[in-house]
């Protein structure tokens, strides 16, 4: 298995420092000259930023022809950042920051002041199931936006997200999204609109990425795409990315592994591919040897500070925030296996680990002059 470390100089980070800029925000980190080419050239009033959860380079190549619109209009291959996985990476995206930095690292973040497993999106307990009052994530790993930036920078650009319905007012389609984005964008004088949707990474992690399923949402997917080019005002450029790709797993059932998880003080956390987990005292060798005769075929496991040193989460100051969230050792899938946690429901594919299905992503850009 092929594997890719993240590229933090093009990466979908880099893909919004590049708005950033466009709009006058200031920015910390690189931005795509690429993008800043196109930008400079056509001046858009409208910048439509699409993300598409789980559209991975190799489904696109897997499932689209070279004239099918957002194939026809790949500008190049981008990374994700790591892990590549719609916490980290979505946020990375809409704050301009990469996940050492903004805090957003997994599904799963423990937090040791709240003694939880938080499931970051849904401020519940991964394990317990318990659903907090209290914001968690806005409490321990607020930020800035790309919308904050932006009418900083630019107060007369009218800003806007479009979400599915997990949010209120959201779309149950991401046609319905394509609508309300045109209906936007042809009744103000300057916008920027944020569109998320959430496939195909819920087909892919219940059918695999080669499946059948799998490629009539992508079809359906890129149709859509082809209604909002054709129908755009003048002005307006789309830019099409993806959080993250998927590759197909096997799973391997970590909780059933006894003489591994009696050395944890807590519950492991994160993500299957990149798991951190909290060892007892005095345990750190043992564990360290019974983890590696289990799994060092398949997974890279470092102490938490070696592998914080590898930069894998990006370079700039460490989220004070984030410690907490990180036992002693992490490990990062290197081949097709991911843990299963507790028992629940089985995936085909998943994200999270270095290979280069997960990492590699596209940068579609279309330009309405």
């Amino acid at each position: 298995m092929k594997l890719v470390r993240p590229d933090y100089t093009r990466s979908i980070l880099n893909v919004t420092t590049s708005i950033l800029h466009y709009y006058g925000a200031p920015v910390a980190y690189p931005t795509l000259p690429e993008l800043d080419e196109a930008l400079s050239t056509h001046r858009p009033d409208h910048v439509i930023y699409v993300l598409l959860d789980g559209l991975g380079i190799n489904a696109i190549e897997r499932h689209l022809q070279p004239s099918d619109a957002i194939r026809n209009h790949l500008l190049m291959p981008i990374t994700s950042v790591f892990p590549p996985t719609t916490v980290a990476a979505t946020d990375a995206v809409l704050s301009g920051l990469p996940p050492i930095v903004n805090g957003h690292v997994g599904w799963v973040q423990y937090f040791k002041e709240e003694n939880a497993n938080v499931i970051v999106f849904q401020n519940k307990d991964y394990y317990k199931g318990t659903i907090y009052a209290e914001d968690l994530r806005q409490k321990y790993l607020a930020f800035d936006t790309i919308y904050d930036q932006i009418n900083a920078a630019a107060p007369d650009v009218l800003t806007k997200e479009f979400f599915p319905a997990f949010r209120e007012g959201g779309s149950e389609s991401f046609a319905e999204q394509v609508e309300r984005v045109l209906i936007s964008t042809h009744n103000t004088d300057r916008s920027f609109n944020y569109v998320y949707w959430i496939e195909p990474d819920l087909v892919e992690h219940q059918h695999g990425v080669d499946s059948e399923e799998t490629a009539h949402v992508i079809h359906k997917l890129n149709e859509d795409f082809t209604a909002l080019i054709d129908n755009l005002p003048e002005r307006t450029m789309v830019v099409l990315i993806a959080d993250h790709g998927l590759v197909d797993v096997e799973q391997m059932p970590l909780f059933q592994y006894d003489d591994v998880m009696s050395l944890l003080s807590q519950q492991p956390s994160i993500e299957p591919r990149t798991t951190t987990f909290f060892v007892k005292d005095g345990m750190l060798d043992t564990f360290e040897e019974r983890f590696n005769k289990h799994f060092s075929t398949w997974f890279k496991l470092y102490r938490t500070a070696d592998f914080l040193a590898t930069n894998l989460l990006g370079e700039g100051p460490m989220n004070p925030n984030l410690a907490q969230c990180f036992g002693d050792f992490v490990s990062v899938a290197t081949d097709k296996y991911m843990f299963t946690l507790h028992e629940g429901k089985a995936y085909k594919a998943h994200h999270a680990g270095l290979s280069e299905a997960e990492m590699m992503v596209p940068l579609v850009l279309y330009a309405k002059k």
